[in-house]
């Protein structure tokens, strides 16, 4: 690893530990990989999104999609298991098709919206 690389995830750590915990992840790009999965893009909003989370898709409707954050990817960093808030990732979801998906939808991990 080096010296930047080192010094960029202390950065993401020391950001991790000063945020909330609720995130919102609205989703500007949506795609299948054949024997991955789908995968979504988008910006980190609100706290950290960490590899493992469950998470719900809220769509238009109000509808709620449970799902598990599977690996997250930055282009510039690579792969990552916190993505801080403000980054740009794209997020690999169990038991989703694209097709179940829309642009705009949001990921969270909310349990129930008040």
């Amino acid at each position: 690893m080096g010296f930047l690389n080192k010094l960029f995830s202390k950065k993401l750590d020391l950001q991790s530990k000063h945020a909330s915990s609720i995130y919102t992840f609205y989703i500007n790009d949506i795609f299948t990989i054949k024997r991955v999965g789908c995968i979504v893009f988008g910006i980190v909003k609100g706290s950290d999104i960490r590899v493992g989370d469950d998470v719900y898709i809220i769509d238009v409707n109000g509808n709620r999609l449970p799902s598990k954050v599977m690996s997250m990817e930055n282009p510039r960093v690579g792969e990552m298991n916190i993505a801080p808030v403000g980054s740009n990732v794209g997020i690999l979801l169990s038991d989703i098709e694209a097709k179940q998906l829309h642009r705009g939808d949001i990921l969270t991990n909310e349990k129930k919206i008040n």
